[in-house]
């Protein structure tokens, strides 16, 4: 079960805040293009970023750049609240850049990944947030202002977390947990060998442990099978390949290891719910828009 706090939304800025009772694990098995900010107001989870599993307590801010592979899952057996952001380069990309200061995709390349907050940073991050969807819900005169006003102090509130030296000093939160440790390797492998031939029986072998067990600690800890991340990473390398270069599709589905292109073609739909050639044109025309 769920209880839904609130929940707001304007064209590139959404917001919302759940309780959720034990045993939930995110559905979505997709890429996108939002940026995502997530705060574990209270609980704790296990969160898969990439090829890495953190162990999230409550507190902490967890930064997703786009394009990048993540799930949340289930830590220890209490119930979890927290606050997700989603957001688009416009408008709040173009808001934050007007000083020159910071970019929102600067922000995320530089930032992606787990910042724990102190007793004194944790009351300011969530006011910020709560006055964002105040804003949103009441939209009165100049709300877009006032709730990207908030947005922007709450990523300069975590860029000087970030640079602290507390911050600097400390480790990352990553999961100790041995079966953990064991897909992030696999994760890791696939990630790095994504043109290979690659299987669930090809990376257990590697790893030599039966496949049966990988199969099932892979899932509980990123939620994916382990040929659904793989096909994953491949996407997420053939949209960079596809907004980075003039490779054709056809020779980008080559690069990533696939046979057929119309079975590329379906495998990029199902992660990305378009095409390659849209996809490319949507990027393209994306950054026609912002030269101008």
């Amino acid at each position: 079960m769920e209880q839904m706090i609130y929940r707001e939304r304007i064209p590139g800025i959404a917001i919302d805040r759940i309780l959720r009772e034990p045993g939930f694990t995110m559905p979505s098995k997709h890429l996108h293009d939002d940026y995502e900010i997530y705060y574990l107001v209270e609980g704790e989870r296990y969160y898969f970023i990439d090829r890495t599993t953190y162990h999230v307590a409550g507190g902490s801010l967890v930064f997703i750049d786009r394009n990048r592979i993540h799930q949340t899952s289930q830590c220890g057996t209490g119930s979890h609240e927290r606050i997700l952001i989603s957001l688009s380069q416009h408008p709040f990309g173009d808001f934050l850049s007007l000083t020159g200061e910071m970019s929102l995709s600067g922000f995320f390349s530089a930032h992606t990944g787990i910042l724990e907050l102190d007793q004194e940073g944790r009351p300011l991050a969530e006011s910020l947030m709560d006055t964002l969807a105040s804003e949103l819900h009441g939209q009165k005169p100049g709300f877009q202002h006032m709730a990207m006003s908030a947005l922007s102090r709450l990523l300069i509130h975590a860029q000087r977390h970030f640079s602290s030296p507390s911050h600097i000093s400390s480790r990352l939160p990553v999961s100790t947990q041995p079966k953990h440790r064991l897909v992030d390797d696999a994760a890791s492998y696939i990630t790095e060998n994504y043109s290979k031939d690659l299987s669930l029986e090809t990376v257990a072998a590697q790893f030599y442990v039966n496949k049966c067990y990988l199969s099932r600690i892979f899932k509980e800890a990123t939620g994916f099978t382990v040929n659904e991340y793989i096909n994953m990473a491949r996407v997420r390398r053939a949209r960079e390949l596809l907004s980075a270069t003039s490779m054709s599709i056809t020779e980008v589905s080559c690069l990533l290891g696939y046979d057929s292109i119309t079975y590329f073609e379906r495998v990029f739909h199902r992660y990305t719910q378009t095409s390659p050639m849209k996809y490319r044109k949507a990027y393209s025309a994306q950054h026609v828009d912002h030269a101008f």
